[in-house]
């Protein structure tokens, strides 16, 4: 569904990606782990098409997207849960939701995806009329996804959808996310979180410094004693 073709992108003088590459198939949770700073972000931003690579391409659906803007991407179903949520937070989560839909094919499935909303978080349901920024960071991320389920995503990219939460919360998240993938949507994961998102994850790369450095299935990398040193601390 998704390849990456040893991006290179820059902030100006500095170099973040160096040669990332990776692939997504239909069906799949990939996870793409790494440090702060180790061009995750930079990475899935650039599939969205926010940011320009210098060098290589990004193929989708068998389609060569490098130069699409990237509100062409998000109508293919290319869709992005951006870290930190970024929510309106003066808006309630019913209105928040409904910004989801914007694309034309989603305002046609505009109920059939609150309807799927409420039934995978019920909680969005019982705050659908209240200000998102008087969510608690769980039920923010929880509007998050649900935003991103409004737009019908073919493929689900998350950047780092547990950071900040309390260890019941994350768990729940990662079960709403593989749910989320069993109906049929891919998922590209950015996480820290190396436990929980090998649990759900059928395969991952490690990017450091911007370049690929391990990748294999998520029993593999589970088993790796590099990575066990490196994130897991063993």
């Amino acid at each position: 569904m998704l390849k990456l073709n040893n991006l290179h992108v820059n902030y100006g003088s500095f170099e973040a990606l160096n040669g990332v590459s990776l692939e997504v198939n239909k069906g799949e949770i990939v996870v793409l782990l790494g440090s702060n700073g180790a061009g995750k972000t930079t990475t899935i931003n650039t599939i969205s098409g926010l940011l320009k690579p210098k060098k290589g391409s990004i193929i989708f659906n068998g389609q060569d997207i490098t130069s699409m803007p990237a509100y062409k991407r998000a109508r293919l179903g290319l869709v992005q849960v951006p870290e930190g949520r970024k929510l309106f937070p003066e808006m309630s989560v019913y209105e928040n939701l409904l910004v989801g839909s914007y694309v034309k094919v989603a305002r046609t499935k505009r109920k059939e995806n609150l309807e799927l909303c409420f039934e995978i978080f019920p909680k969005m349901y019982e705050r659908r009329n209240q200000l998102t920024g008087s969510l608690s960071g769980g039920e923010r991320q929880m509007c998050a996804v649900c935003r991103a389920l409004m737009q019908c995503p073919v493929l689900l990219m998350l950047d780092e959808p547990s950071l900040g939460l309390a260890p019941i919360i994350v768990y729940s998240v990662f079960e709403s996310i593989q749910r989320i993938n069993k109906m049929g949507v891919t998922v590209l994961l950015v996480e820290q979180n190396v436990h929980e998102s090998l649990r759900i994850a059928d395969r991952g790369y490690v990017i450091e410094t911007g370049q690929n450095v391990i990748s294999g299935t998520a029993s593999e990398l589970r088993g790796n004693e590099e990575l066990q040193r490196a994130y897991l601390g063993i």
